[in-house]
Formats: C-alpha cells, structure tokens, sequence
C-alpha cells in the first residue's frame, strides 16, 4: 500500500511554444494545475508535487493563481525538465511516482516524443518518452518502485509533418534493467492523431475525461488503480465515440502495462483535432434545435428549484461551466450546452418536465426530446429510463400511536415526482390490519413481475416508533398476500425533527451535501457507531461531519430511550441503518458493512428492499443481513405542507 504522503508528481503543461502561434493550445497549463489541484486534495503534499508549465499569455493571471504552493513552478522547457528528470528524481524517493503531460507530441518510428516549451523551427527540441520510460523501468529510478503515466498530447507522425531526421535526440541514462518496476502509462492519442483540446472549456478532451473518472475514487482511496482507471477511461470514450460526432473522438488509446502494451480502440476513423465549438462547447445544439427549445421553455411555468435541477443534471460531471445566473432558466441551458456530453442538457430537460405539472410543456418537451436527442447520440432508452425513476411513486404515511387503545392515527400522501395530494385520512384510529389494507389500495395497479420501478412506503413516524417492523405488513396484491417490505422498498422517516427549526436546518444542509455526492460508494460519508452510549465511548459530535449513520453496537432500548438516535436527529443526518432492538446478531458491523460497501448511498432505499427480498426467499438463512434492517431514509424535500389531519374525503364531496 502507498499512502499520498509517500507520492510524489511531476505534472506538466505546455500551452505556448517559441516556435510558432500556430503550435499555441488553449487548455494544457490549465489542466496541469486542475490535476496539481486534484493530487493535493487527495492528500499528496503540495512541496512533492512538482509543477511545469508554460501558459499562454491570456491564461497566465489563472495559472499563476492556481499554481501557488507547489514545489516547483518553473517553465516546461528542456533545460529545465531535463534536469528534474535526470538530476532531481533519481536522487528522491517515493512510494508511487506520478508523471503527467499535455502538450503536443510527434512519433518517429516507433519512438514517443513530447515538445518542449522553447522548440523553435529550427530547433525542435523535444523529450524522448520512449527513452524516459525505459530510464524510469531501470536502476536509475530504483528509488521509485511504481510508476502512473498520463500523457494528453499529440503523436503526429513526423513524415507528415516534414521533419523527419529534423528531431534531437537526447536519449535518458539507463541503468540495469528492473523487470519487477511496476510502470503504467496511458495516452490521450494513437500514432498519427492530434490529441484533442476543447478550446471552449480551456481543457484537453482526455484530461476532462480522466479527471471525470478520478473524481470518482472514493475519498480515502489510494493509489488510483491504473487498470481501473483504463478500463474507465475506456468505457467514457466508448460513449463518446457512439455519438454521431466519432470523427472526433481518438481511434485508440496506448496502454502500458507491466506485462506489455494494450491498445483500445474506439473509432476507425483518425481525423481527430482540435476540437471546434461545434463539437464540445458552446454550440451544442443547432440554432434551429435551441430556438424552438428557447420558444417551449419561454413558455413554461417557472421551476421549484432550478438551482436542484442543475445539481442532479451534473452531479457526476467533473468540470462543467457554471451558469452565469444560476436562477435564470435560460443561462442554466446555456451553461448545460458546453458539457463534455450531451446527457447533462437533456437529462436537466427531462427532470424539467417530470418536475412540472403543466400537462403542455410536458408535451412539447418531450416531442423536442425526440426529435433531438437522437441528433446529439443521446439513447432515448436511457431518457425514459430517467422518467420513468423522476415519476416513481412515493407512498407517504404519517403514523401516531394513540395510546388509548394502542392503534394508530394515520394520514397518507401520494407523491409521483414531486406532484403530491393527500390520500388518506382517518377520522378514528386504525389497528395494524386496517393500515395493511389502506396500503393495498394505496400500491392497487402495482404488478412487481412486470414493472420494473416499485413504488416507495415511507413511514413518518415519532421516535418511539422508527424500529416498529412496519415492512412485515401483509398487502394484497393481485391474488397473492405478501409483506410490503418484500415488494416495495420500505423506509423509515422522522416525525420529530419536524417541529424543530434547528433541527431541519441541519437536515437540509446534510441532504443537500448528499445530492451533491453523487452515486459513487463513499466511505468517508459514513459514520460507524459502534460504541453503545452507555459506554462513555459515543462521541456525539462525530455525526455531524457523516450523512450516513451505521449504528453497529449490540441496542438494549428502543430508538427514544438510545442517545445515539436523538444525537442523529440533532446533527440532521438523512441517512441511518441499524437492526432492530430484538435482533440477536453478534457481528453488527460485519452485517452492515455487507450491505454497505461498494454501494453509492443514494441507491440505499433499493438495495435494502433486495436485501429484504432475499432474506424472505426460500432457504435464506436466519442471519441473513437483510432480516431485521432498517432504513431511515428522511427526504426533506418531500414533506406536506400540511401535516395536519383533515375530516376523511367522501365521493363527491370536497374534503
């Protein structure tokens, strides 16, 4: 294992060259600093990180922001980067050791070559990546045992270019051969193609994709996985090149593993280069396509939280270009026509429409939908897909013990999207039978062998109450009898919190810090209770820096006598998972970790309903870790606006 602190980089960006305007790129200093930025989050000290670059002159007040604190900050020209190279890293050491490129590049038979920033025409002075990666596998670099390559840059063929037996050649001192030097290297660019640069977004199309797909490793993770991250990279340019626009897309790329080199090919034509506005950037879509958009949107009611729409649409895109007015409608369209993809545009209109509850935009979206989303690669499948998740519907049932004859006071709303209205109501208290049948009614139409999204129970209960097993009541659907827990997803939600400002504040902020995180496992994101809090061990303030709890200690009491659960209530976490009090288990964490790990949080609701589901099946054992779960799933967004009971509604009349 290779902690961050024991890392060291080497991270160049060459933007402006002495040889000509015309070799100028808009972007590689930029992602240099971007990926600086990226290691010293992840924990790599600033004064290991040593950072080259060359920017152009309109892009240097940004650099010289972004590039504070580094070990170095010198220019990417030969002398320098010569001498980090051969002088400085061989005499250092590191666990792992980083080296990052973008600029342009040039093959020579065989032989990987990268510009320096003061190449002239007549001196095109350049680094022999053939040779430094065999310098770096030998003795010379014996202080460095594994080795990530990442090269955004060109590899024109220098035939083509009319400098063949024009290019120095310095070669890189070599010592013994190390056959056991773990060295990974990936490259933006086949021999012969032009990396592509995204002028609009001031970015290489690969440093976008693979900061993308680095922003996904979870925090605490390391080092990267060079195959996980090939194999991710791969799959991004894989969608990229099933758009109608593959001619822009790299025809493979190189691979260098300890056992050889892989190519990945994505596209048969090699036509790639720099990357107009047209192609990635402002002018996603054509003027007609976004005229008659404009005219729908115009025309439609303004949206609840359009700041949430945006957030949902890009929460798993790493850079995106932020709208100028993020409450204006128009400047968030605007700002959405820049992505990297498409998805986020159309995935944000698809959210507009299900989030709306005027029956005429809804139409003319989706018909605009259909007619452009085919244009821009976009799978229809995968939008429907979408809609059909935004429409779910949510059964919300708020739940009171009245303790007179033990039964339960009961009002229920149906959500689907975010359109809700009250659908139930009890003028007297109901026994658990009754509750069971108005639940049937409320999921009547549900076919769980043919549609494939289930509706969601949720509970909205007071504290006594969060470890009733409400999942076992028995719902009739069709001819068959079930538990609903075994159908449906079923979660628990908190009654208490609601009265308490202090108490939604808390929450709020904490679901929106959850919606922000996107769909990745986080562990970082939880926190592990396993100290009962009658051992003087729970440190209550831990719940305020986690979303999830995971209450793994042996519960003697029930949820309102247990610290832990009014602690969880006060710092607004969303997110908790325990068994119940009865529940005979000698290895809480054990048990959670498996339904934990590995699993994006926001996905929790439906990977505890299948945990369920397969506890119940035949031949499951008595300890399976789906039987006596419970989720507190607490959605701030979906609460009534009127929590109070109104008189039962009669068939035609008004309630």
């Amino acid at each position: 294992m290779v902690l961050p602190a024991e890392t060291m980089a080497v991270v160049v960006g060459v933007e402006e060259y002495e040889a000509d305007r015309k070799w100028r790129l808009d972007g590689p200093a930029l992602d240099a600093c971007r990926f600086a930025r990226w290691l010293t989050i992840r924990g790599v000290p600033a004064d290991r990180i040593t950072l080259l670059i060359s920017p152009l002159p309109e892009n240097a007040d940004a650099v010289e922001e972004q590039s504070q604190g580094y070990r170095f900050r010198g220019s990417a020209d030969y002398a320098t980067v010569r001498d980090v190279f051969v002088r400085y890293l061989p005499s250092q050491t590191s666990g792992l050791l980083i080296f990052y490129w973008g600029g342009h590049g040039v093959i020579e038979e065989e032989e990987r070559r990268l510009i320096y920033a003061d190449a002239t025409k007549m001196d095109k002075r350049n680094l022999n990546l053939s040779s430094l990666l065999k310098s770096m596998r030998s003795s010379t670099f014996a202080r460095h045992p594994q080795q990530l390559g990442m090269v955004d840059a060109c590899l024109n063929l220098v035939t083509e270019l009319g400098w063949e037996g024009r290019m120095p050649n310095d070669m890189f001192p070599e010592g013994r051969p190390e056959p056991r030097r773990d060295q990974r290297v990936l490259l933006a660019a086949s021999p012969g193609e032009r990396a592509i640069n995204v002028d609009p977004l001031k970015t290489g199309l690969f440093s976008q994709v693979l900061r993308e797909v680095l922003d996904t490793l979870p925090p605490g993770t390391w080092p990267p996985d060079a195959e996980w991250l090939r194999d991710l990279v791969s799959e991004r340019f894989e969608q990229l090149r099933d758009d109608d626009r593959t001619h822009q897309v790299p025809s493979y790329l190189w691979f260098r593993s300890r056992s050889g080199e892989d190519t990945l090919v994505f596209a048969s034509d090699p036509l790639a280069g720099r990357v107009p506005a047209a192609a990635f950037g402002g002018q996603l879509l054509t003027s007609a396509e976004y005229r008659k958009l404009k005219a729908i949107l115009d025309g439609a009611p303004a949206p609840r939280d359009l700041r949430a729409l945006y957030r949902e649409a890009t929460r798993n895109l790493a850079v995106q270009q932020l709208p100028r007015r993020p409450d204006d409608l128009i400047s968030t369209v605007n700002a959405l026509r820049n992505a990297l993809s498409p998805m986020p545009l159309f995935g944000f209109l698809v959210r507009f429409a299900a989030g709306t509850d005027d029956k005429i935009t809804q139409d003319r979206l989706w018909e605009w939908i259909n007619a452009a989303a085919p244009h821009w690669g976009v799978e229809m499948d995968e939008l429907l897909a979408l809609d059909m998740e935004l429409r779910r519907t949510f059964v919300l049932l708020r739940l009171e013990q009245d303790y007179l004859d033990d039964r339960l006071l009961v009002t229920g709303w149906t959500y689907e999207g975010s359109d809700g209205k009250q659908a139930v109501t009890s003028d007297e208290p109901w026994n658990r039978d009754r509750l069971a049948v108005e639940v049937s009614r409320l999921v009547d139409g549900f076919d769980p062998s043919e549609d494939p999204v289930p509706p969601v129970i949720e509970f909205l209960v007071p504290l006594s109450m969060l470890d009733d097993n409400l999942e076992a009541l028995q719902v009739r659907l069709g001819d068959r009898v079930r538990e609903i827990g075994a159908v449906c997803p079923v979660i628990m939600r908190s009654l208490d919190r609601l009265a308490d400002p202090g108490r939604r504040a808390c929450w709020r902020a904490m679901w929106n810090e959850l919606t922000a995180r996107g769909d990745a496992y986080d562990e970082t994101a939880i926190c592990w209770v396993e100290c009962a809090p009658t051992s003087g061990l729970f440190d209550p303030a831990v719940l305020h820096t986690h979303i999830c709890a995971a209450l793994a200690y042996a519960r003697a009491c029930g949820p309102d006598e247990d610290p832990v659960f009014e602690a969880a209530l006060d710092a607004g976490v969303p997110v908790a998972l325990w068994y119940r009090v009865s529940a005979a288990r000698k290895a809480h964490r054990i048990d959670l970790e498996k339904v934990l790990r590995n699993r994006g949080l926001r996905d929790l609701p439906d990977v505890v309903f299948r945990q369920r589901d397969a506890a119940h099946s035949y031949g499951a054992a008595a300890e399976h870790v789906g039987r006596d779960l419970v989720l507190l799933w607490d959605n701030p967004e979906r609460v009534p606006e009127e929590l109070e009971w109104h008189p039962p509604a009669v068939e035609g009349v008004a309630p």
